[in-house]
């Protein structure tokens, strides 16, 4: 009886579910994250940030909907030639045209499951049926396009399983080192998102914003040249594949 006790701690120790956090420590130095994600991104092919020492970051955008921002955005890395990951959902997949001319601009399509449901409350099953419910809706409805070789977890909630099943579906985890509070409906101050965004800089950060916010293009269209004027540049998705 004590055995099987013990075995049920342990499995629910494996199984307990964990939130992305980051503790910044600036001076360029990659954030503190938690230790029990990354020995499952060890474990499972997850990753944070980019393996390298070079002053260069990869933006990444999660979309769950449309807020009539995307077009200012793509117009913004179009003009800085600066290439993203669109972490996208299923009810996203209506945007054609949107997600057309992502594609079109070299930005790379990421999986961020299709109901956005919280993985980790699911089971196996649950889990697999939601990454590729949006796999294969995307590769169907934009056959030339490359299939997404990445998935970022629905409000950055994770366990083993989750990472098990998403390398399983054949995907690999990506978390983020540098997000802002910027998730909210009430516009975030463009002036302190850029600073806060430029103080937590380091090489190979995985910069997470979100264009749902109504405060997001001007604060991309602020970043971005204080970004390059500091020696960063932006790198391509591509590279980190």
């Amino acid at each position: 009886m004590l055995k099987m006790l013990a075995y049920g701690i342990i499995g629910l120790l494996a199984f307990s579910p964990i939130s992305w956090g980051l503790k910044h420590n600036g001076n360029e130095l990659p954030p503190t994250p938690p230790e029990k994600a990354v020995k499952l991104f060890e474990q499972y092919g997850g990753f944070y940030k980019a393996n390298t020492e070079e002053r260069k970051i990869f933006l990444s955008f999660d979309l769950g909907y449309e807020a009539g921002h995307t077009g200012a955005i793509l117009d913004i890395l179009e003009k800085h030639n600066a290439k993203a990951i669109f972490f996208l959902c299923g009810n996203y997949l209506q945007e054609v045209d949107l997600i057309n001319r992502m594609i079109s601009n070299g930005h790379m399509i990421g999986n961020h499951t299709d109901k956005h449901k919280d993985l980790p409350t699911l089971s196996p099953d649950g889990i697999k049926k939601d990454i590729m419910d949006f796999q294969n809706a995307f590769t169907t409805q934009f056959p030339n396009a490359k299939p997404p070789i990445f998935m970022r977890p629905p409000k950055g909630r994770l366990d083993e399983k989750m990472c098990r099943v998403t390398k399983e579906c054949g995907l690999k985890t990506m978390a983020w080192s540098i997000a802002i509070k910027d998730w909210g409906k009430t516009p975030i101050d463009h002036v302190k998102s850029s600073e806060t965004l430029l103080k937590r800089l380091h090489p190979g950060a995985i910069v997470l914003l979100h264009i749902t916010n109504g405060g997001m293009v001007k604060t991309v269209e602020s970043f971005l040249p204080k970004l390059l004027e500091s020696g960063y540049t932006v790198g391509n998705p591509e590279e980190i594949c």
